[in-house]
């Protein structure tokens, strides 16, 4: 469930705060580095070269010759080449596609060849050194050259610094800042004690946590991402209503207003994420998501297309999965399906009204219908995970084959019976 590495990109600034500013011999090799990126590419194009290995074996010779650059440099930047590339060709697909059934003739113009125009350098961590006490970086610039760059260690950067368990990466540098990966290796998940299955909502994230002292019910207000977005939404279309004279301008200022939109809803997704893994890892909690990677939009009006593809639900789950792999924590996701619509007792379908809050069963099981679909989206794990199972019964014998869960009623309290799915959930 757990990769073997888990990478994290850490933001480093020179330490003399009011210069800022790198040595020249480092901004000489940007541009050299930057020369060698397009340089990569044309050769590709014109080659026909697709393999980022036959590509360096093409360049690198050249490369020596032309540019007075460390070696290791040169298989950097075509890797870099190859990125680019490899993006314009999928681009170039579509394209093609859309011409070839006649939806695109005479509207879109097909993709530009790609280029490298900011200055940056992205190395691999055999490239350069690191005093990890100091925070002294030794960057080489050429054979027999090198520059030494005091970075700015703070208590936040310590904590990565420090731990021996986290290897160096690779190393990103820009005029502005510098961005160094550690790598957290053979991370071993443990084993689950209590469960927190969560249904991701558009305005919240509702769930149950089901723990040996009895279930809770969860709810999360997210809304203020909603309340964002909408907020910039207007900003942009009053600006492109001002600016429609000026195309650069107008640009210029909603992509400005689309970075602040995206900064701010980042950080309203962090902050809801901290507090599950704050819950998770005290409680030794394994998390249960929905896999909403394939909804579909085909039936559904204009307005509500937009308003979905706009809900960042993707983005949510995968600092979730991110921050949770670096933990330690177990987290898994399962298929959605009929888990709003289904009765967790008798396995009954039933559709739910979007304007109604509550899930009722003809068996006479009742309860809000975002906790309800928590409970289903348990059971489905429980049914192929064993640790899952043992974690949401609160026993450490329990069996495999015939799970128990907790149903939680907001009104009655909570209560353990047998949910006769056994086998049948799932599937």
């Amino acid at each position: 469930m757990i990769p073997q590495g888990v990478v994290k990109g850490v933001v480093f600034y020179i330490k003399d705060r009011n210069n800022n500013k790198l040595p020249e011999d480092v901004f000489w090799l940007m541009k050299e580095y930057r020369l060698m990126v397009n340089k990569a590419i044309r050769n590709a194009l014109a080659t026909g070269i697709t393999s980022r290995g036959t590509l360096c074996k093409s360049v690198y010779k050249g490369f020596r010759e032309e540019h007075d650059v460390y070696s290791q440099y040169i298989p950097a930047a075509v890797r870099v080449a190859a990125g680019l590339l490899k993006a314009h060709r999928k681009r170039l697909r579509k394209y093609n596609r859309k011409q070839k059934k006649g939806k695109g003739k005479n509207k879109t113009m097909p993709p530009k060849v790609p280029f490298s125009k900011r200055l940056y350098i992205k190395c691999e961590n055999q490239t350069y050194q690191l005093d990890r006490r100091t925070g002294v970086l030794r960057l080489p610039i050429r054979a027999g050259k090198h520059v030494h760059i005091e970075l700015e260690v703070s208590s936040y950067h310590r904590q990565y610094l420090d731990d021996e368990s986290l290897v160096l990466g690779s190393l990103t540098i820009t005029p502005r800042k510098l961005v160094v990966a550690f790598r957290k290796r053979d991370i071993t998940p443990f084993v689950p004690e209590t469960v927190i299955s969560l249904d991701t909502n558009e305005r919240s994230l509702d769930g149950v946590f089901v723990s040996p002292a009895g279930p809770k019910a969860i709810q999360l207000d997210i809304s203020k991402n909603c309340v964002l977005q909408e907020r910039h939404n207007e900003r942009r279309k009053r600006l492109q209503k001002k600016k429609a004279h000026d195309r650069r301008t107008q640009r210029k200022l909603c992509g400005r207003e689309g970075q602040r939109e995206h900064n701010r809803v980042e950080a309203q997704l962090y902050l809801v994420a901290h507090v599950i893994l704050k819950k998770a890892l005290a409680e030794k909690s394994v998390i249960i998501l929905e896999d909403l990677t394939g909804l579909k939009l085909k039936h559904w009006s204009k307005r509500l297309k937009r308003r979905i593809s706009s809900w960042p639900r993707r983005r949510l789950h995968a600092i979730l999965q991110f921050m949770a792999r670096w933990s330690g924590i177990p987290i898994i996701f399962v298929d959605p399906s009929f888990t709003s619509v289904s009765c967790p007792i008798c396995g009954s379908v039933y559709p739910v009204s979007r304007m109604d809050r509550m899930f009722r069963c003809a068996c006479g099981w009742e309860c809000p219908k975002h906790i309800n679909a928590s409970l289903n989206i348990m059971i489905k794990a429980a049914s192929f995970y064993e640790d899952v199972a043992r974690a949401a019964q609160g026993r450490p014998d329990a069996s495999w084959h015939d799970p128990m869960m907790s149903l939680y009623d907001l009104e009655t309290g909570a209560r353990t019976e047998g949910n006769g799915m056994s086998g049948m959930v799932g599937g």
